[in-house]
């Protein structure tokens, strides 16, 4: 690639091509040859005034002179990129160069500016909030910058060892409940409610205008700095954008001034950690929120009038422990390419023998700091990663002496954050109480191979398609160590139990309905299909 750019003139090209070469360097521990790369890719961009990319190649130096342990170095290249990614208004660039200053600083034991930097890094994050257009992309891209929160909320526990009485434990919580819960929180309020509402028309249209010139701007701006520009243009497309901004946000303060309703459900604010406490929280409730770290992983037990925080250990080790647990629990739902019936007895045998060990280990590694926490309350458990993917109550008891599942004294209730349990507290508190009610969802469908889709093929009336898991979904699942989604093959017993509870016994199939033409359909699409019963 390098010798066809350089023939054709291609110094834009060669730049980024010299630019990856001395990435792959630094990654083989090649230190000189990375240095010269970077030093020949830097020089091209300063000639050709390619900003943009002067500007990450900028930001990969600093943090590649950070790495050797050279930050003086480090810190003269990150702040020049951080000058140039200012200049050209590239947001994304500025967060990244700012973490990576953070990082610095909290490695020379400076703190108190790490903490500045990270949180300006944060901010410019949040900037960019307006210019993502739809609300799945919105929570993508805020689950690919989760690092900088998670070295927020690291750093702030740093601060906490060093001032145990200055409230820094509570802020780290803040940050690791902000951190999860804003892209699920805009998810939850937008789904529950027609959003605008009481508000003026006329003010609806221009604000979706005006989004959408945002939009076209920020990708205008993109494609302007990845080509050849001059700095009067780059000056004039952030000037452009920051106006349209300014615009937008004053709109959007109109907005809200005029209707309340719209201010609450557009701007959803993660909870306070006394917010957490009031509103969450009773005398018999704990909650239990973790945070998973690559160096360190916390968890937080708090009650209405205390906070405790406790340091566990790495991201990977739990990760270990606690797929290796999943595995052992879920061997029977494991189908084994050619396995004989007497290989799969062996294997459940020894996954049977294995299991009180490995969730005696989870059950320490997870509960064990928090112990004295715990006594007989209800527990709110907010995990993370693949920590959603454990019950919790079938773990043994810290306080225990034996195998005593944690299930035996506590009402368990896992969370995807705290905040989220009080947002649907406040959905639901006006809602009129259902009477002899109930719909039971159970036994999906994952898999083109189960059975029940062949017999959904031969139903001539039946619309079948294969299902195709959402890239979130997989991406989810991967993050969690989770391989293939399994059939429960017990849930549909759990449901028939429940429904015979109901004091009236009258089921009615409940069926989806195509969207737009009012008749009942079966489908497999990328969602679980699920057989669900309704009683009423």
């Amino acid at each position: 690639m390098l010798p066809i750019r350089q023939t054709v003139g291609d110094r834009a090209g060669e730049s980024i091509t010299l630019s990856n070469i001395a990435r792959s360097y630094s990654n083989l521990g090649d230190r000189q040859n990375a240095a010269d790369y970077y030093n020949k890719a830097l020089t091209i961009q300063r000639n050709v005034g390619n900003r943009q990319q002067m500007a990450v190649t900028l930001k990969n130096t600093g943090a590649f002179y950070r790495d050797l342990g050279d930050p003086e170095n480090a810190l003269n290249y990150l702040n020049e990129g951080l000058q140039v990614s200012r200049a050209i208004g590239d947001q994304n660039v500025v967060a990244g160069v700012l973490a990576d200053i953070a990082r610095l600083e909290r490695d020379r034991g400076n703190l108190v500016l790490a903490r500045s930097r990270i949180e300006e890094a944060l901010a410019a994050v949040e900037s960019l909030r307006i210019n993502v257009k739809s609300h799945e992309l919105r929570a993508s891209y805020f689950a690919s910058v989760r690092q900088y929160h998670e070295f927020y909320t690291d750093l702030l526990m740093r601060l906490d060892q060093q001032s145990p009485a200055a409230g820094f434990s509570a802020q780290a919580l803040q940050a690791s409940e902000k951190g999860r819960a804003r892209s699920l929180l805009e998810l939850i309020a937008e789904a529950r409610a027609e959003i605008r509402r009481d508000v003026d028309p006329a003010l609806i249209e221009r604000e979706r205008g005006i989004r959408l010139r945002i939009v076209d701007k920020a990708e205008s701006q993109t494609r302007l700095l990845s080509g050849n520009h001059t700095e009067d243009e780059a000056r004039a497309a952030v000037r452009e954008l920051d106006l349209l901004t300014t615009e937008y946000e004053q709109l959007q303060a109109r907005m809200r001034q005029t209707s309340p309703r719209y201010a609450s459900l557009t701007q959803p604010v993660p909870l306070t950690v006394k917010e957490i406490q009031n509103e969450v929280l009773h005398d018999d409730t704990l909650l239990l929120e973790y945070a998973l770290g690559e160096e360190r992983s916390f968890l937080w037990a708090v009650t209405p009038t205390s906070i405790h925080s406790f340091e566990l250990p790495r991201r990977s080790e739990i990760e270990r422990v606690a797929r290796r647990f999943y595995d052992v629990l879920t061997g029977r739902n494991n189908a084994v390419a050619n396995e004989s019936l007497r290989q799969r007895s062996n294997r459940l045998a020894r996954a049977e023998a294995e299991y009180p060990k490995i969730s005696a280990e989870l059950g320490r590694m997870l509960l064990g700091a928090a112990a004295a926490q715990l006594q007989n309350k209800r527990l709110l458990i907010v995990g993370e990663g693949v920590l959603q993917y454990i019950p919790f109550g079938t773990l043994p008891s810290p306080s225990a002496s034996d195998s005593h599942p944690l299930i035996l004294d506590h009402e368990i209730v896992t969370l995807p954050s705290a905040s989220v349990l009080s947002v649907l507290r406040r959905e639901t508190s006006t809602r009129e109480v259902p009477r002899n009610t109930i719909a039971v969802f159970a036994d999906p469908v994952f898999d083109r191979n189960d059975p029940r889709v062949a017999r959904l093929r031969k139903d001539p009336a039946a619309k079948v398609s294969d299902p195709v898991p959402t890239i979130d979904v997989q991406r989810s699942a991967a993050e969690s160590g989770v391989r293939e989604f399994t059939r429960l093959r017990f849930s549909r017993e759990e449901a028939d139990q429940i429904t015979r509870l109901a004091l009236d016994k009258k089921l009615r199939a409940s069926t989806s309905r195509q969207a737009g033409q009012g008749r009942p359909v079966r489908s497999l699409n990328s969602t679980p299909y699920s057989i669900s019963r309704r009683m009423g």
